[in-house]
């Protein structure tokens, strides 16, 4: 009987461990979805923040322009680093397709083709 018992108990706890490491694996990808998809669109972050926080017309309009004014300091402080970051990216993007069979880089290719095209559609 105490055999059963014991079993029984690592039985629970294996499900309630399986359990809630399914929640947060769930959990994560359904919060990376929403912020991979705000960090594409602000206009989304905003619209949530706004949503959540029930604030009023006055209150977005003042959030738009904290947020509106943090990003022009922003590119400003990043302007001179942006064409070394650019370098540093290009460089890497070269090395990368040196690696590849030709068959690799024309799929790189596509992927990059319809990247830039989704990131012209939300520009």
């Amino acid at each position: 009987m105490t055999r059963t018992k014991g079993l029984a108990v690592a039985f629970y706890l294996g499900a309630i461990l399986v359990g809630a490491a399914l929640g947060v694996t769930v959990d994560r990808w359904v919060l990376r979805d929403r912020w991979t998809r705000e960090m594409r669109d602000p206009r989304a972050m905003r619209a949530r923040i706004a949503e959540e926080l029930t604030l009023d017309a006055a209150q977005r309009a003042a959030l738009d322009t904290l947020l509106d004014t943090r990003n022009r300091r922003m590119d400003s402080v990043m302007a001179p680093v942006r064409p070394a970051l650019d370098a540093i990216s290009t460089e890497t993007r070269t090395g990368f397709e040196a690696l590849l069979t030709p068959e690799q880089r024309a799929k790189y290719e596509q992927r990059r083709r319809e990247r830039d095209g989704r990131r012209e559609e939300r520009n």
